[in-house]
């Protein structure tokens, strides 16, 4: 499958020059990492960067409220995620980052997808 991320450049605080973002790939962290996630791979500035979805959370909404998020939202959600770090400060070090359950329900919300 292929999923579309437009890439972007964004102002990091950490940085001296506007962070590169490209979407790399989004698969199962479970056979990967042996982690419980979905993740989303980025480039930025070259480096790879990993956003962790906890699939605890999408089970969740998945069954105790009905609603899906599709691997293309997920993608989505996951660039917002990673812009908004990057604007507040992102330690570019950092290779993983891990989302919460309640950023994923307000950048999904802030989409529209919730």
């Amino acid at each position: 499958m292929s999923y579309v991320v437009t890439p972007f450049e964004v102002s990091a605080r950490a940085l001296a020059q506007p962070a590169k973002v490209h979407f790399v790939h989004l698969f199962s962290g479970i056979a990967t990492r042996h982690s419980d996630t979905i993740d989303v791979w980025f480039r930025v500035n070259g480096q790879r960067v990993t956003v962790s979805i906890p699939c605890s959370v999408l089970t969740q909404l998945r069954e105790v409220e009905g609603k899906y998020l599709t691997d293309q939202r997920l993608a989505e959600i996951a660039a917002l995620h990673l812009r908004r770090t990057l604007e507040q400060a992102y330690d570019p070090t950092v290779a993983e980052l891990q989302m919460d359950g309640a950023t994923l329900r307000s950048l999904a919300g802030e989409l529209g997808y919730l």
